[in-house]
């Protein structure tokens, strides 16, 4: 599990650093983020990322604490 959370996070962040970093300014750096969002998950409401993101601390919060135990 945290493998695939390693990977997740790592593919994201290198995305993230990729658009960030992109010779654009941050007005078309912002809309090519949005596009992005609404084409691969067009159902996502403000509620929905709130809660997906509320998770991702939970189990961040979990996995510090058996890293920590470790």
């Amino acid at each position: 599990m945290r493998n695939l959370i390693s990977l997740i996070g790592g593919v994201a962040a290198g995305a993230l650093l990729g658009i960030l970093f992109a010779p654009a300014s941050g007005e078309e750096t912002r809309a090519k983020i949005k596009a992005l969002i609404q084409e691969k998950m067009p159902d996502l409401s403000k509620e929905k990322l709130e809660e997906m993101v509320d998770q991702v601390i939970e189990k961040l919060k979990r996995e510090e604490k058996t890293v920590e135990a470790d």
